[in-house]
């Protein structure tokens, strides 16, 4: 079976996990290490450091109104600034340790994404319900959920209780009823305050912010949430037109042809949609916003009516009011803090379990086990039994009931009207899918039954929608960084490209196009070619697949091509498919596909004689040639 890529320990299966909350802390802690450990260390501090300014703001204030020496006054200020520069500097060494390793999480988890796309089946990588579970698995990891901001969230949750214990244990003694002569003489409303169930009215106006902090923040959640999901096919769209304005390559079509308008009205449109579900979004949620900030007023009023006035009937110092005010006021910020924290919690779980979604995605192709046999001779045999396939969400077959045995070593073409099913029968041969019904084999085995990266190495293939990338030409022809570079110029020579090579000054480490460096070289559509055919010889596969592989040249580059065929081919199986005649000739089996079907084969002159499609497609040809 093939090995995958997810990092051992960590589930990507939601059913058998704890919750988002421990898989995702396992995940962190496995992808960066220290991560964590960085981000509770700076939470500790930070929940220390206000209480520091707290405390001895009271007591300088209280020196102050009892005219304390300067001295004493002075050394509290000292100590409230040493210790609070101490924190500082400590938590800004701590944070630049952290900022690296939020880079680097970053990095892994994307890595985690790419290592799975290029994991995935072709036929599932290509339907519009994948692109989509990607955009939203990347959107969930990096943009709207961000597991770095969870993270966040959950260390919050750790500094707002640290927050309230230290809250607590300062306002204790607010509560605790004063004797003797401080509540001699004091009226009904002084002694209610000096009782310890006064305390019942602070609670009271506290728990009726928090509810409705909760009640907001969850409101306002779920409306995110329903926004983000609602539009995620928007934003990919959206991502496509930006995309597509700022490719260099694709800029001649938009100018020669004056698409500027049909590509600025498709993201006019787009950005139209988005804006209008994005007002709908902010209108719910000002109105739902309304209910915590009256609900925080009167909070507010109630505790500083409250506090206020037992130091006005002197139960309390003026200082000490100001302890107390502060830190109610950190503990109603912590408590509503929490709330908010575990409905965004729940929130980002929705936006994180996007990417566990994905991460769970199981291929469908089958993952055989045996080995292709190490020939020398490359006598392969392939065979279509009864081959038939349909694509995806369509009911029309593309293949139906082919029967095709590919004798090894011969030149073989594929020919047919637009639609046939050529490109599709190759990409069976090459399991890019698996067949609806019937079997394909090599050597008599199921070809599914093959190891699937061993089966892959047979095949050396030039699609017509071929691409080469923007790194050097060696690595565009030998697939790799590391690569032989003799034999990566000999294929480059047998392809044709000997006259532009020549005149590369950096040769095989010339880079190509500018899309990762800015003196990377532009090369013409036959060129790319032919640096597409050299990749194909570089592989020295068993089996050689070239889709139109001329169409880019020009007739005497072509022609040149043709002539070294047998030279590049010689001991192979190879297989054209081309909508050029004249490049069937020198093929010893031509296979004619009409409607998803074969409906004739042999070489040229049988076919002629048969006076079938084949003649019919020659002769509308051959009188351009004449």
């Amino acid at each position: 079976m093939k090995q995958s890529n997810k990092p051992e320990n960590v589930d990507f299966n939601a059913e058998k996990t704890r919750g988002t909350v421990g898989k995702v802390l396992r995940l962190v802690h496995y992808l960066t290490p220290g991560y964590l450990t960085f981000l509770v260390l700076i939470r500790i501090m930070s929940s220390a450091q206000p209480f520091i300014n707290i405390f001895f703001s009271s007591k300088i204030l209280d020196g102050l109104i009892r005219l304390d020496s300067f001295e004493s006054i002075f050394r509290n200020v000292i100590i409230m600034v040493s210790i609070d520069t101490a924190i500082v500097l400590v938590r800004w060494r701590l944070e630049g340790f952290h900022w690296v390793k939020k880079v680097e999480l970053q990095y892994r988890i994307s890595k985690l994404i790419i290592d799975k796309t290029v994991e995935l089946d072709f036929d599932i990588l290509e339907k519009h319900e994948t692109l989509d579970m990607i955009k939203k698995a990347k959107d969930g990891m990096t943009a709207s959920g961000d597991i770095r901001v969870f993270c966040d969230e959950i260390a919050e949750i750790l500094e707002k209780i640290i927050t309230i214990i230290y809250s607590v244990v300062i306002l204790v003694p607010l509560f605790i009823p004063q004797t003797g002569e401080a509540v001699a003489g004091l009226s009904w409303l002084g002694s209610f305050l000096n009782q310890w169930y006064s305390f019942f009215v602070m609670v009271f106006v506290l728990a009726l912010h928090v509810a409705a902090s909760y009640y907001t923040n969850k409101k306002s959640s779920m409306l995110q949430v329903q926004f983000f999901e609602k539009n995620v096919t928007y934003n990919r769209y959206f991502n496509y037109w930006f995309d597509l304005i700022f490719n260099y390559s694709i800029g001649k079509y938009i100018r020669l042809y004056k698409m500027q308008k049909l590509v600025t009205k498709k993201v006019d449109k787009t950005n139209e949609t988005l804006e209008k579900e994005g007002v709908a979004w902010t209108d719910k949620s000002i109105k739902v916003s309304v209910i915590p900030i009256v609900s925080q007023g009167i909070m507010q009023l109630v505790s500083y009516a409250y506090v206020g006035l037992k130091a006005v009937f002197s139960l309390i110092s003026a200082g000490k009011c100001l302890l107390y005010v502060s830190s109610y006021t950190k503990l109603v910020e912590s408590i509503t803090g929490i709330s908010k924290n575990f409905v965004q919690i729940k929130t980002e779980s929705r936006y994180l379990s996007f990417f566990y979604d994905y991460m769970k995605i199981k291929n469908k192709r089958y993952e055989g086990t045996i080995p292709t046999e190490k020939r020398d001779d490359n006598l392969f045999e392939i065979e279509f039994r009864d081959v038939s396939f349909k694509y995806a969400n369509t009911e029309n077959w593309a293949l139906r009931h082919v029967n095709q045995k590919i004798t090894l070593g011969t030149k073989n073409a594929v020919v047919g009207k637009n639609g046939a099913g050529k490109t599709t029968f190759i990409k069976l041969l090459c399991r890019l899918y698996e067949p609806t019904e019937g079997q394909i084999l090599l050597n008599g085995v199921d070809i599914r039954y093959y190891d699937y990266q061993d089966y892959a190495k047979l095949f050396a293939i030039v699609f017509q929608d071929f691409n080469l990338f923007s790194f050097t030409l060696g690595e565009n022809v030998g697939s790799g960084i590391d690569y032989d570079k003799d034999r990566a110029v000999e294929c480059l020579e047998k392809a044709g490209f000997k006259e532009r090579f020549d005149k590369l000054e950096k040769g095989l480490d010339t880079p190509l196009y500018q899309y990762n460096d800015e003196q990377g070289v532009e090369i013409s559509g036959g060129e790319a070619q032919k640096v597409a055919i050299a990749r194909s010889l570089y592989k020295d596969a068993p089996f050689v697949i070239m889709d139109e592989p001329t169409s880019a040249l020009d007739p005497v580059a072509e022609y040149e091509i043709y002539k070294r065929f047998d030279e590049m081919v010689q001991g192979k199986t190879s297989i054209y498919i081309s909508h050029r005649m004249s490049s069937c000739r020198f093929c010893d089996n031509i296979i004619v596909f009409d409607d998803g079907k074969i409906v004739e084969q042999g070489n040229h002159d049988k076919l002629m004689q048969n006076g079938g499609l084949y003649s019919e497609l020659w002769n509308a040809q051959a009188q351009y040639y004449a």
